[in-house]
């Protein structure tokens, strides 16, 4: 029992590369729908509606039958609190872009410093917080809204070509195991 490697202490444990293309390999989803879980969670990810990014994703993945769940929801991770400035940033430029054709904002009349608690738990707070928000919420919203219908089809081609360059490699070993009347290694852990 100990040779399958399973129980054996001294097996080597599986690197995160290889449980990554096991993962995204699983055999009942098509490359397709692998993508398709993939372009959903990156376009939730850049949704300029802060707050709504993982709500949207599980609704998703208890109505919508037939993706990659933990896929769609590793993706939409993508917006997090390290990367949600880079995104807000760029949406706000290119929704800049969009609407008056520069990239340039002037970022000098808002107070970062004043935005606190008190802007969010307040009438007064939250009224003094979006006029002084209010010149860059429209390229905002534009910028995020456009970049999330933007990186769809981006996200649906690249991993679309990964899965498929994945299943193409891993093909011949699956026939290999097969051929010798063994079961395929799935890591028990993924």
């Amino acid at each position: 029992m100990a040779e399958d490697g399973q129980n054996n202490p001294d097996a080597k444990k599986p690197s995160i590369l290889s449980r990554f293309r096991q993962y995204i390999l699983l055999p009942e989803l098509t490359p397709r729908r692998v993508a398709w879980s993939f372009a959903i969670g990156c376009s939730i990810a850049w949704n300029p509606i802060i707050g709504t990014h993982t709500w949207v994703a599980l609704a998703l993945c208890f109505l919508v039958k037939g993706l990659h769940r933990p896929l769609l929801l590793t993706s939409t991770f993508l917006n997090n609190p390290w990367t949600m400035i880079p995104i807000a940033s760029v949406s706000v430029f290119f929704g800049n872009w969009l609407l008056h054709g520069v990239w340039w904002v002037d970022l000098t009349d808002i107070a970062w410093k004043s935005i606190g608690l008190g802007s969010f738990t307040s009438r007064q707070g939250f009224a003094a917080m979006y006029a002084m928000l209010k010149p860059i919420l429209g390229p905002y919203l534009l910028g995020g809204f456009s970049a999330s219908l933007l990186v769809l089809p981006i996200a649906y081609w690249s991993m679309l070509l990964l899965s498929r360059k994945l299943r193409k490699n891993q093909a011949p070993e699956r026939l290999s195991d097969e051929g010798a009347g063994r079961q395929p290694q799935i890591p028990n852990d993924v």
